[in-house]
């Protein structure tokens, strides 16, 4: 029984295999999505978020975390006009915002939410920037509601002066995400 247990699981496990063409798979066995990011990038994923970066001269980075939505306001104020889950991401992201203001020095928001797709469901992005260390940092942030459960969070953080560069490697990595299915359903 054991064994059928665990050929099960490894039938639904992905392998670098299976990555798309130049890029690895970053995330763990831990998590229930797939996060592929370029080859030439270090992953330093650890309990149940997903993290990558560029390279030690380049910081550019990407994370991708789960948080269990405990706050019912999420899904109030429905907007008729658009799907409920892009209005579930900008109710999340309305409350994430005003914690993220009072954390980043220069918090400075740039565009968003902005309906977008994230492995075909309904998702927002947002764009922001500030300051750390004496650096100017520009981030891009996808918020998915998963099954009125589950907030994903894809972050996308570059200096300034490489977010243009970086942030098609980050539309990339965006496009190549997969939800697992079956699993913490």
């Amino acid at each position: 029984m054991l064994a059928a247990v665990l050929a099960a699981f490894s039938s639904c496990a992905k392998t670098e295999l299976d990555a798309p063409a130049n890029m690895k798979l970053a995330s763990v066995a831990a998590v229930d999505y797939y996060l592929y990011v370029p080859d030439s990038w270090i992953i330093c994923s650890q309990d149940g978020i997903t993290a990558a970066y560029a390279s030690v001269i380049d910081s550019s980075n990407v994370s991708c975390a789960r948080y269990a939505l405990t706050n019912e306001a999420v899904f109030e104020n429905v907007n008729e006009d658009e799907k409920a889950e892009i209005t579930y991401a900008k109710n999340y992201w309305t409350d994430y915002v005003s914690q993220l203001g009072s954390v980043l020095p220069g918090f400075n928001m740039l565009a968003g939410p902005t309906p977008v797709v994230l492995d075909g469901r309904a998702a927002v992005k947002c764009t922001y920037s500030a300051t750390l260390s004496q650096k100017n940092y520009k981030y891009d942030m996808v918020i998915c509601i998963k099954d009125r459960l589950y907030a994903y969070i894809l972050t996308f953080t570059a200096e300034e002066a490489n977010y243009e560069a970086d942030s098609a490697i980050f539309e990339k990595i965006t496009a190549e995400f997969r939800f697992q299915t079956g699993r913490f359903e």
